[in-house]
């Protein structure tokens, strides 16, 4: 299943019976192969992986510095979840 970027707000059929998850800008998700393209295709998402983009030019793949802006995001949030006070 290839990891996705979401770069726009959307809701995302993960093929369960709740019909769609809404997912924001900057989240990372795991979809199918046909999720995955058909969210590229219409802008909502980019692929983490370039070997997960079916693209000749890897059309709908981050720039390694989208990627490196990903990882440091959910860092943040991961510190700041355990900084804050319960």
């Amino acid at each position: 299943m290839p990891k996705i970027l979401i770069i726009e707000t959307c809701l995302v059929n993960h093929g369960d019976d709740a019909g769609g998850i809404a997912h924001e800008a900057g989240e990372t998700i795991d979809v199918n192969k046909d999720t995955a393209i058909e969210l590229a295709k219409y802008g909502r998402s980019l692929y983490l992986n370039k070997a997960d983009d079916p693209t000749k030019t890897k059309l709908y793949s981050a720039t390694p510095d989208m990627v490196k802006a990903v990882e440091a995001a959910a860092k943040a949030r991961a510190k700041a979840a355990e900084e804050a006070p319960v």
